[in-house]
């Protein structure tokens, strides 16, 4: 009887859990359509997830019983395949005790989607690729309870009216403790060099202290505009910092 119970549980499929949870338990948001679900909820897939009418891509999922042994419900995931963002991505993503959680996560989506998607309002071009490396990352509201990764801007190029940069690689340490994040980063070029640290609190106040460095093949027409920032500091840095909230 219990091989026959566990059986039937093992076999559930996926696509009758989300016809479920849909509609008639209005478990899952009416702005969030799954398309094409197959397989179980131990191991399945999506064909296309749509969220506000945006869509996502396909999303796979494969559940990992070795931790039922530490009390945690783990699937390994990969997703984005079909994206009208182009974003990718897979990790281990689950929850135990302590809550939602996510390790060795990777997502990566081109820089200039992402600006688009959050309606940021940036006043240059940004183009290159994004992607978000976490170690390990421990959900708590509004941001994290614990995590630390990687943020890394590759392939970039910024571009405005008076010129164009090509920053290099912009590599970013992220933390977080107590729903409190820190991203520190730099990037060095022929064009220009810089330096920043940015705080998140859990009350969406942030600060941001950075500064940039000219170098020797910095665009005339862009150096031009310089003098509008004042004086440089004893070292050539033009130092500056923003704060605010989200």
């Amino acid at each position: 009887m219990v091989v026959f119970i566990w059986s039937v549980i093992a076999h559930i499929p996926a696509s009758w859990v989300y016809n479920q949870l849909a509609i008639p338990a209005n478990v899952i948001p009416r702005n969030v359509k799954l398309q094409g679900v197959s397989g179980t909820i131990w191991q399945g897939s999506v064909q296309q997830l749509e969220v506000e009418r945006q869509q996502f891509g396909s999303l796979y999922w494969d559940f990992e019983p070795s931790h039922l042994l530490m009390a945690k419900a783990q699937f390994k995931v990969r997703f984005g395949q079909n994206s009208e963002l182009k974003l990718a991505g897979k990790g281990d993503v689950g929850v135990g005790f302590s809550g939602a959680y996510a390790n060795n996560f990777v997502a990566s989506v081109p820089i200039d989607k992402l600006v688009q998607q959050l309606k940021l309002q940036v006043p240059v071009d940004l183009s290159g690729r994004l992607e978000l490396s976490l170690r390990h990352f421990n959900y708590a509201q509004p941001w994290c309870e614990s995590g630390d990764g990687n943020l890394v801007w590759t392939q970039g190029q910024i571009d405005s009216p008076i010129g164009s940069i090509i920053p290099g690689p912009v590599i970013a340490n992220l933390s977080c403790k107590q729903q409190v994040v820190d991203a520190k980063g730099k990037q060095n070029s022929e064009q220009v060099s810089s330096q920043f640290s940015i705080n998140l609190n859990k009350k969406s106040q942030y600060k941001l202290t950075a500064w940039f460095k000219p170098g020797a093949k910095f665009p005339e027409s862009m150096g031009k505009q310089l003098r509008w920032l004042g004086k440089p500091n004893g070292e050539g840095q033009y130092p500056f910092t923003f704060s605010g909230k989200l």
